[in-house]
């Protein structure tokens, strides 16, 4: 599978921002939840949302509105976050707090180069969004397996993992490693 071109689109925009944000704070924006599993797992899961941690509020809302994206005030829509013109049927919102409420590894964040300017994205390392997907599931109504389908393929997709830190994260989250080696939940979807 592949990313549909107009995610890569809104995605290099977002990009953009994030970078113009980096050099104005030298602090990283970080691109977390859906989008993120949407990039890891080239478009097998995916998102109309992106959500993105960043610590400065005013200097976040002031790179998104600089790059062209519009605070949110469109019908049916949630009034929180921003959309970019060019790209309207995507929504972008800053979630609060600390990347994963301080629990992950900054050092361990990925750093993605996505335009031919190197402009960049910055994500949570596969352990911390297994971990989170984990977490997301064992939360998530008993016929919404999604999130734990998505956990399940960045599980195989990961180039490599460090079980140590991802299992301390698996706890933190709430989740429950062993559920990312049974096979008795598989569906036609993980084959």
């Amino acid at each position: 599978m592949a990313l549909p071109k107009d995610f890569e689109n809104a995605l290099c925009k977002l990009a953009d921002a994030c970078t113009l944000y980096r050099q104005t704070t030298g602090y990283l924006a970080v691109l977390v939840g859906g989008a993120a599993t949407a990039i890891y797992t080239a478009g097998r899961f995916m998102s109309g949302d992106f959500d993105i941690v960043a610590a400065d509020d005013a200097s976040f809302d002031a790179a998104m509105t600089s790059t062209g994206f519009v605070r949110e005030y469109r019908d049916g829509h949630l009034l929180i976050g921003y959309h970019h013109p060019d790209h309207p049927g995507y929504g972008f919102q800053q979630v609060s707090g600390a990347l994963f409420d301080g629990a992950s590894d900054p050092d361990k964040i990925v750093l993605v180069a996505v335009t031919p300017d190197g402009a960049e994205i910055a994500m949570p390392s596969f352990e911390d969004m297994i971990a989170d997907r984990l977490g997301q599931a064992a939360t998530a109504s008993p016929t919404d397996r999604s999130r734990l389908l998505q956990a399940r393929a960045l599980f195989r997709l990961a180039p490599k993992l460090d079980m140590a830190y991802l299992t301390r994260r698996v706890v933190q989250e709430g989740g429950d490693m062993a559920l990312l080696q049974k096979d008795e939940c598989r569906g036609p979807s993980e084959a």
